[in-house]
């Protein structure tokens, strides 16, 4: 009972947080997301010590106020996620257009009109919840996203219904195997982020910022098995909106094997190395990216 209470309590909370964001334009959403950023710096040290151990190891050259001063920035950054997250039901089609601003939209349409489905692949970056949400925005293609269900289910459901709010569907990372097959068998279009600590038993190790990661292969598995595209963007912050260029993930030289899964998933982490180096305040260094060792 104590448990639901607190579930109600919090959803009550990031409801309220959400009705204020939406009042908001977007240069003051920015402003109000900094100041909620801070006030979660204070209330999670503990992830705040995370992500100053991770900016050390991923960057053993700077100096410690260098590393401080990302690793408050990153939880504004998360701030304005949450903030502006929050205000997507009350935001329309155009809105999320200013929002999210894609450079070549038209691969995914390309890429989808072959019909052999397309992954979508992205990581914690920027405002990542925007990105699957603003395709069907531009191209009316309904997008699977492969979600992580939060452990306040009260709040999950809102989360969710935020996120098919236009015509998306999602699935629990958990139970996502049958429904993601079916999906790219079918020529849709499947979104996921892949930038997590995977299992140690079951995914493999990748070079990530120098250092081996546990890092999930099933992006790579589902691209190499059934011969689809993957598409690679990330939302880079610009001012008060989100510039987006997306690559295609060449996986024509590579067989369905052991080698080709682990290459394949090899260039997708590079490219986000190579993002995150652009504007590391912009990723989730809160997460133990490598908190399993390959021995």
């Amino acid at each position: 009972m104590i448990r639901k209470i607190r579930f109600y309590f919090e959803t009550i909370i990031v409801l309220l947080i959400g009705w204020i964001s939406s009042r908001l334009s977007p240069s003051k959403r920015l402003v109000f997301g900094k100041f909620l950023g801070k006030i979660l710096s204070i209330l999670l040290r503990k992830r705040k010590k995370v992500a100053s151990e991770n900016l050390t190891l991923a960057f053993p050259n700077k100096d410690a106020k260098w590393i401080k001063d990302i690793a408050q920035k990153t939880f504004e950054n998360m701030g304005i996620v949450f903030a502006e997250f929050l205000a997507l039901g009350w935001l329309d089609e155009n809105s999320i257009k200013d929002y999210v601003r894609f450079e070549n939209i038209e691969l995914i349409r390309q890429k989808f009109d072959e019909g052999k489905g397309v992954i979508l692949l992205s990581g914690h970056y920027g405002n990542w919840e925007f990105l699957a949400y603003s395709v069907y925005v531009y191209l009316k293609l309904p997008v699977l996203i492969v979600v992580k269900p939060l452990s306040n289910y009260v709040l999950d459901k809102i989360v969710n219904k935020y996120r098919t709010r236009l015509g998306n569907n999602v699935v629990s990372m958990y139970e996502s195997a049958f429904k993601v097959v079916r999906t790219l068998k079918e020529g849709g279009i499947i979104a996921l982020l892949a930038d997590q600590s995977a299992t140690k038993d079951r995914d493999i190790f990748v070079d990530f910022f120098g250092r081996k990661a546990a890092t999930f292969d099933s992006p790579a598995y589902f691209a190499l098995k059934y011969d689809v595209p993957i598409i690679v963007g990330f939302a880079q912050r610009e001012k008060y909106y989100y510039k987006v260029h997306l690559v295609e993930l060449n996986h024509s030289d590579l067989k369905f094997d052991k080698s080709g899964i682990f290459e394949l998933t090899h260039r997708y982490i590079k490219l986000l190395e190579e993002v995150i180096r652009e504007q590391p305040e912009l990723w989730l260094w809160t997460h133990r990216r490598w908190k399993h060792s390959p021995n």
